[in-house]
């Protein structure tokens, strides 16, 4: 039974909780509405039964399906641009004193759309429901069932303010014991005083009785085994998961436009139910689209939503059938009839429907699933409709046929700019993932996907593991071996074209999709592709079609192509010459350089880590040796570095690599899936020497503090602490004006950047946010984690030797060895494919890194730490002339000309 549905609507949502709230005082009387199924008393049950009761008696309710009328509910009148559909949810089922009875609660919910605000279908379109909260009995007999159910409903209001309370609501449903093929739904209606009554239909759930096997024609080329389509182990589940989804119809040439089995011409074709019994028993319902609707469907937004309502609408055509899958033939056999809603007549049950897996393709038969459907009745057993579905899996034992290769050489030798190397890596011999690319229409507005199909022997098409193995084993040897390799492709596009129509829900351009099959010739040496096509168009295959490619360069510019016709100007399917763009998803080569960079980087980023762990150390141990190395030690400085610590672990932005709750971080893992047990690794021992600098580096502080009071209790710290003040007066304001020339520029931020194509951009990357930017000035301030000490040795003219030297120049070189990084690798990594967001180690979060910053910033740190050097042996006060405090409170003058 399918869980309880919550509609977009949050007005419906809270009518639905009020439903479930209603007193029992408010509930209509059973005996008033229904007369059948009689009531009865329910059997003594105890707490938490009933649930397990509704599962063991296994009810056939229909647990959705389609309903008409319900204006009066608000609904948008019945039109097939607006699905609507029912949901059927048990709460509770308990047995009663007649075993042919059940007494059940539930909650039907009736979902569609309506208009407010006029009825123009440009903007005034919503989604809408109402729910109803039932009570009542179901009872079965040899030949059918029934179910009576009455209670309460809620809507939101006209003008979305409140809730309308809808009394005296009664449901009736029939429903078949069991379900045939003549007799497949489960039919009934809701009535209320308030609005009438709604019409319900729905494809009978449980009990089904299977007539006699259906024969049908051999398919028209090889099939596949039953071995290689289920992996040796069939299941009809797994058949059913195959065969459910949408299908192209072609139609035989010659064929009448309207006529039996199909009234009309159908684009698709739709299976929505589909139901195994045992013994490889089927049966499904399948419904055939609308010759009118795909544009308007996807101007409102809801072309899933229509196919997905699982029901026919007024308009459609459908067909309900049954069979049986044939193991040894490799095929499914259906007998077939048409529907009229919920009525099926005997005269109309003349159809058949066979699958099967073709285990050949070509440029016309690219079809995991393909099916055809006949009228028996007829005496033209050419009367066919062919229904191919896309589909990917496991493909290795199929085989590919070239038809027109041949015919795209000629173009090729014909047109010597296809053939003229070009400099810059194209897809080769490194993955078949190099070979797909995405496009953006130049010529018209749109934009579309090409993969490839086969590259020379090898089937590309299907699961990854098995198009890794084809394209090693086949395709890298064959490119070897020669310059023109045989290719295929699969192009979907999607064509903005101008509509003008006097209907007002009419907008000015309206997609238009293409799919394209292509076969032809790919030149290793150019990157060019030259291939013929075949696009279906209205049902029937326009094969005069010349697709050239030059494909975009790995790790350089976009690709150019088009799409042109081959006929003649006059021709009814000539179309004018489709130019557009290309450019390729990560190619493989580089993703797989990015994998290599990244280890790396968290190598050199956890060595930098454990050696400031190891410095540190150091530090301490001078510090013991010195006694008054702590007292002349900067507090301010020692403070800025245990906040350089704490902020990784406070912030955790390392987790971004392990996390998947971003995009950032779904593009990271999806780049290096397989790793994430060595990038786990990574971090805990990242993790790990952090905490144990910010330790050590809180263990100093605190002995310098600690130190710093106990010589200002014996009278000669007065000088430390003065100096200790003026240096923070000094930095903390260099500080706080950094921090606010790098707010600054946000502050215009989102007004004056330029969008970028969605059809253009590979990935999207936005403008750094405020905090990124701080996070670097951050970065920048411990790069210069010396200045705070120089100052204070400054004032307080000190010549102790309070800092190691191998805590300055170990430190210095730390903060400094990101920048030189930087500039190597931005002279031997381009950065196209993978933002700066994933650079783990000189990244935009640890500082600030351009070109400018990496040569001013190691220079500066490498100033700071050699000044220091001197300040240490030739007195604070080198080389600046400051006043120096004397003992009895008043200040001298120290030149450095005296030194």
């Amino acid at each position: 039974m399918a869980r309880p549905w919550c509609p977009d609507d949050a007005y419906a949502c809270l009518s639905l909780l009020l439903l479930l709230l209603l007193p029992a005082a408010m509930a209509t009387s059973y005996s008033s509405l229904c007369s059948f199924p009689a009531e009865a008393a329910d059997l003594v049950v105890t707490a938490g039964e009933h649930q397990s009761i509704a599962d063991r008696l296994n009810l056939p309710l229909p647990s959705d399906g389609y309903f008409s009328g319900g204006d009066k509910l608000l609904f948008a009148s019945d039109d097939h641009r607006l699905p609507r559909s029912f949901s059927f949810f048990t709460r509770r089922a308990a047995r009663t004193t007649d075993p042919d009875i059940t007494h059940l609660v539930a909650t039907v919910t009736l979902s569609g759309y309506r208009f407010f605000g006029g009825r123009s279908w440009r903007t005034n379109v919503s989604a809408h429901s109402v729910s109803f909260d039932l009570e009542g009995y179901y009872a079965n007999d040899s030949a059918s069932a029934a179910l009576c159910m009455v209670g309460s409903g809620s809507r939101a209001r006209d003008d979305g303010l409140g809730v309308v309370i809808i009394p005296d609501v009664a449901l009736r449903l029939r429903l078949p014991r069991p379900a045939t093929l003549t007799r497949p739904f489960v039919t009934g209606r809701l009535e209320g005083p308030d609005f009438g009554a709604v019409t319900l239909v729905a494809y009978a759930e449980g009990d089904y009785k299977y007539g006699e096997a259906a024969s049908c024609p051999t398919p028209p080329g090889a099939v596949r085994s039953e071995s290689k389509v289920f992996d040796g182990n069939f299941t009809c589940d797994r058949l059913g998961a195959l065969l459910r989804g949408s299908y192209t119809m072609e139609y035989a040439e010659g064929r009448a436009p309207s006529g039996f089995p199909l009234r009309q011409r159908h684009r698709s074709m739709h299976i929505s139910e589909i139901y195994c019994g045992e013994n490889g028993a089927v049966r499904a319902y399948m419904v055939f689209d609308f010759d009118d609707s795909s544009s308007d469907a996807i101007l409102l937004g809801i072309h899933e939503a229509l196919w997905r309502r699982g029901f026919q609408a007024d308009g459609d055509e459908a067909l309900v059938a049954d069979g049986f899958w044939k193991p040894s033939q490799g095929r499914l056999c259906l007998r077939a009839c048409r529907t009229v809603r919920s009525t099926v007549r005997e005269s109309d049950c003349g159809i058949r429907i066979h699958f099967w897996f073709p285990a050949v393709w070509s440029i016309q038969q690219r079809s995991f699933v393909a099916g055809m459907i006949r009228n028996t009745r007829s005496d033209d057993d050419g009367d066919t409709n062919k229904c191919p579905a896309r589909y990917r899996g496991d493909l290795s034992d199929i085989k590919y046929h070239y038809t027109r290769v041949e015919d795209a050489k000629n173009y090729y030798h014909s047109n010597p700019e296809l053939s003229k190397e070009r400099n810059g890596r194209f897809p080769g011999n490194y993955s078949y993932r190099d070979f797909a690319f995405s496009l953006y229409m130049t010529t018209h507005g749109g934009y579309g996907y090409a993969s490839p199909v086969t590259l020379g022997s090898a089937m590309v098409d299907g699961g990854t593991l098995t198009a890794d193995d084809a394209f090693s084993r086949h395709a890298v040897a064959e490119m070897i071996k020669q310059r023109l390799l045989s290719v295929s492709y699969e192009f979907d596009i999607h064509l903005y074209r101008r509509v003008n129509s006097s209907r007002a829900w009419n907008v000015s351009r309206v997609p238009d999709r293409w799919r394209v099959s292509a076969e032809g010739v790919y030149d290793t040496k150019s990157g060019t592709l030259c291939m013929v096509g075949c696009r279906v168009i209205n049902s029937s295959s326009d094969c005069q079609i010349l697709v050239t490619v030059q494909l975009p360069a790995l790790g350089g510019e976009d690709g150019t192509g088009s799409i042109s016709s081959l006929r003649k100007k006059s021709d009814t399917l000539f179309f004018e010459t489709l130019g557009f763009g290309a450019y390729g998803a990560q190619p493989a080569i580089e993703a797989a350089q990015a994998i290599s960079r990244v280890d790396t980087e968290r190598i050199m980023l956890v060595t930098s880590m454990t050696l400031s762990c190891v410095f540190l150390v150091l530090q301490l141990r001078h510090a013991r040796k010195n006694p008054d190395a702590l007292p002349a030690t900067s507090i301010t400085m020692l403070a800025v570095l245990a906040l350089g610590y704490m902020i990784p672990l406070v912030v955790n932005y390392e987790a971004m690599f392990v996390d998947d709750g971003g995009s950032r971080n779904r593009h990271f893992i999806e780049l290096a899936r397989g790793g994430r047990r060595w990038l786990e690794l990574n971090e805990f021992v990242l993790r790990l020497s952090t905490m144990v600098a910010f330790v050590l580096q809180l263990r100093l502080l605190l002995l310098a503090l600690s130190a710093r009071s106990t010589a200002g209790a014996s009278g000669g710290g007065d000088d430390r602490w003065a100096a200790e003040r003026s240096t923070l007066w000094i930095c903390l304001p260099l500080y706080i004006a950094g921090a606010i020339l790098i707010w600054i520029p946000h502050i215009g931020d989102g007004h004056d950047h330029q969008p970028l194509s969605q059809m253009k951009s590979a990935i999207h990357v936005p403008p750094p946010p405020l905090s990124d930017d701080l996070l670097s000035y951050a970065g920048l301030i411990l790069d210069g984690f010396l200045l705070p000490q120089i100052v204070s040795n400054a004032f307080s003219a000190s010549r102790v030797n309070a800092i190691s030297p191998w805590f300055y120049v170990g430190g210095t070189a730390i903060r400094a060895a990101p920048h030189a990084y930087d500039g190597l690798r931005a002279r031997g990594y381009v950065q196209r494919w993978i933002p700066s967001y994933i650079d783990v180690y000189a990244g935009p979060r640890d500082g600030l890194f351009s070109v400018a910053w990496d040569v001013v910033i190691p220079c500066g740190a490498a100033a700071l730490a050699v000044l220091l050097f001197f300040q240490q042996r030739l007195g604070g006060d080198f080389p600046c002339c400051v006043k120096r405090r004397k003992p009895g409170g008043s200040y001298e003058i120290v030149s450095t000309s005296t030194l």
